[in-house]
């Protein structure tokens, strides 16, 4: 397993291409959830890759605060269904939460999860923070990962 962080500008055309395939294998066609996955931001994001030999076996996007939320944020966090149930993911949120904290250090992180995640990212620490809602006909919340100050 080897991990990219990278800036829009500095993804390759087969990343780009490999981005957007995980995204829609997993949100548009598995989910069966027709939604506008390129949105534009992802020129504003940074984006976090998790390939396991050749293969884009994870993802997310951080976005500095003040783009999507008043916090720092994660999203678009996707495992690829046959990384699933191994380490990739945990490996991706982890590292995502620790690239996320060191490049915006003063600010919490954000993310707007899939309602029946909670649990799995009340693991890393992210608590619920609202009420549940829905976006594009799948329920979500906000949850948020409070900085460590000591």
């Amino acid at each position: 397993m080897h991990t990219e962080f990278r800036t829009f500008s500095t993804l390759s055309s087969t990343q780009i291409y490999d981005v957007l395939r995980l995204r829609q294998q997993v949100f548009i066609l598995e989910q069966k959830c027709l939604y506008e996955d390129a949105d534009g931001s992802d020129k504003y994001a940074l984006h976090l890759l998790v390939y396991e030999n050749e293969e884009l076996a994870a993802y997310l996007r951080v976005f500095e605060p003040g783009i999507k939320f008043v916090e720092t944020s994660l999203g678009r966090i996707v495992v690829a269904d046959k990384f699933r149930g191994s380490k990739t993911g945990r490996h991706l949120i982890e590292t995502g939460i620790e690239l996320a904290f060191q490049q915006f250090p003063q600010s919490n992180i954000r993310i707007e999860a899939q309602s029946d995640l909670i649990s799995y990212y009340n693991q890393f620490g992210f608590i619920e923070d609202g009420n549940i809602y829905d976006v594009d006909q799948i329920n979500h919340i906000q949850m948020v990962l409070k900085k460590e100050t000591n």
